[in-house]
Order: structure tokens, then C-alpha cells, then sequence
């Protein structure tokens, strides 16, 4: 590598670094405090949302009629 190629990778590098903390630094602007009443609740919100969610496909996965199961059964024919 000629010193001209190293100076130019110096200066990638540095560039690329310098995107990289800036976009670091503003995501971490842009994500609720902790300790937010308001961010909590909603994070709880969210969570059970999810959680009745897993709770109907649970239910869909583990019902007799439902219909991979019966093609399992046909593929083992």
C-alpha cells in the first residue's frame, strides 16, 4: 500500500466513524428517558399487546382442528 492509498483509508475511515457516532448520538436523542410515566406506559402498552397476541396464536397452533396438523397426518400416509 503506497502512502498516498493510506492517507485516502485514514480518511474514510475518519468520515465513516464521524457518521457513525453522529447517527449514534442522535438515536439516543430520539429514545425516551428512562423513568418517563409516559414511555413506561406506553412500553407497557405495547407489551401487552404482544402478549395477547402470543395468547391467540397459542391458541391457533395448539387447536385440534386446525389444518397443519391434519397435513402432517396426511404427509406421514
Amino acid at each position: 500500500m503506497n502512502p498516498f492509498e493510506f492517507v485516502i483509508l485514514i480518511l474514510v475511515l475518519s468520515f465513516v466513524y464521524s457518521l457513525l457516532s453522529t447517527w449514534l448520538r442522535q438515536r439516543g436523542r430520539d429514545m425516551p428517558r428512562r423513568g418517563s410515566e409516559e414511555a413506561s406506559s406506553e412500553l407497557l402498552e405495547r407489551l401487552a399487546r404482544a402478549e395477547e397476541r402470543i395468547r391467540v396464536l397459542e391458541r391457533i397452533v395448539t387447536d385440534e382442528r386446525w389444518d397443519l396438523k391434519k397435513e402432517f397426518r396426511d404427509l406421514e400416509r
